[in-house]
């Protein structure tokens, strides 16, 4: 396999010019399909999943809690010590992690077992998901790594669309313990196609001279004030955008009257918000960049389209314009995002995993911050509404202060 993955990417190179891997990238989009529609699963599982264990809605909704909060805190450590690691193999150990998660969670006689088999899925997911990131960046041609990277949170949005509608689907006609099952065997046939057919990319690596070189390269990123910035405006406008939607289904059922059924078609939608803000996002950005211009500029723009977005969403008179509401937050927090992992992914080169993985992390906190703020104000209540778009305002603050920045995040001076 070496010598045919070698030739393959003279192939693609041969006349000087650096090509997208198309074929490659839609192997790992396919596993970012497979974890959106997980982790959006569990939602409209819990009350079946409760009432099987004999456990209340609020205990069981540790089974959603535990991935994230494993995801936040694994996901720089292992981000870091893996950075100088093949990204196939760490990509395929993840893989495997994760479908070991999905097989236990199918099992699991009772919910302490299903929070540490999700624990197990976390951690799959920490190793793999920076390390697909800094892939998809890196051997994306420079003037299309936009779209690189938000096709691939478009795969995650795909699954989102696709998990929401099934989990209510499965919750109402087979046991729950299918959809795991059913998971882990595509996991399982993806992690085969991966390890048959992904290619190595070619890519300058700094070995660390031992692991705690490795963790206190990661850790002195937060030395610089544009990456501290960054992760502050990802941070809160994932608290903002997912925040909010925490609450959406209590919302629309007490406010509307929605059944469970339609707000599994209301999930589905605002997926589709996510899909096409994160595959509008890549060409933009790709067109913004050949401009000259810097991403935090349109990070300004993406934050206030979610500013109002989320204040209609709240405040909407009626069921069909805050679905409007939640669908247009969500285009455009997953814009958000696909932006400010583009800036990441391209201003850092040889720490590109370290820093997705950051990111990542503070997506997953904010997400937390968010739930437990905007629910202690009450959902739908006037501060509900008032703290979604303070969040939302906050990152809009940050990009501003960012754009008015030129010193950059650099670390090195491969070529971007």
């Amino acid at each position: 396999m070496p010598s045919l993955a070698n030739s393959q990417w003279s192939e693609s190179r041969r006349d000087g010019a650096v090509h997208t891997p198309w074929r490659q990238h839609a192997l790992l989009q396919a596993v970012f399909f497979l974890m959106g529609g997980e982790l959006f699963l569990i939602s409209p599982l819990l009350p079946t999943i409760a009432e099987g264990f004999g456990t209340g809605i609020a205990a069981t909704a540790l089974v959603v809690t535990a991935y994230g909060l494993t995801y936040a805190a694994a996901s720089p450590l292992l981000g870091a010590l893996a950075e100088h690691l093949p990204r196939r193999r760490v990509i395929l150990t993840g893989l495997a992690v994760m479908t070991v998660g999905e097989v236990l969670c199918a099992l699991a006689p009772n919910l302490p077992l299903l929070v540490a088999a999700r624990m197990i899925g976390g951690l799959g997911g920490a190793l793999m998901g920076p390390a697909i990131w800094a892939y998809l960046a890196e051997t994306a041609a420079p003037a299309e790594r936009g779209r690189a990277i938000s096709r691939g949170a478009a795969a995650y949005a795909g699954g989102q669309i696709i998990g929401v509608p099934l989990g209510t689907l499965v919750a109402a006609s087979f046991d729950w313990r299918w959809a795991f099952a059913g998971i882990s065997v595509v996991m399982a046939a993806t992690g085969v196609a991966i390890a048959v057919r992904l290619r190595e990319p070619e890519r300058h690596v700094v070995r660390p001279d031992r692991r705690m070189a490795a963790l206190g390269a990661s850790f002195l990123l937060w030395r610089n004030r544009t990456f501290r910035l960054i992760m502050l405006g990802n941070l809160c406008a994932q608290a903002a955008r997912l925040g909010t939607y925490a609450y959406a289904g209590a919302l629309f059922a007490t406010r509307f009257g929605y059944s469970t059924e339609t707000l599994g078609l209301v999930g589905a939608l605002v997926g589709v918000g996510s899909f096409i803000g994160s595959l509008t996002a890549g060409p933009v950005v790709d067109r913004w960049r050949a401009a000259g211009r810097r991403e935090p500029v349109l990070c300004v723009g993406w934050g206030l389209l979610l500013t109002a977005s989320l204040v209609l969403a709240v405040f909407a008179p009626t069921g069909w314009a805050s679905i409007a509401g939640f669908m247009i937050a969500f285009a455009a927090g997953s814009a958000f995002f696909s932006t400010g992992q583009v800036y990441l992914t391209s201003e850092l080169a040889e720490r590109r995993s370290a820093a997705v993985s950051w990111n990542n992390s503070a997506m997953y906190i904010g997400t937390a911050i968010g739930t437990a703020v905007l629910g202690a104000t009450g959902f739908g209540s006037v501060g509900f509404g008032i703290g979604a778009a303070l969040f939302a305002s906050a990152a809009v603050g940050c990009s501003a202060l960012l754009s008015m920045r030129r010193d950059g995040i650099r670390t090195s001076h491969a070529p971007r």
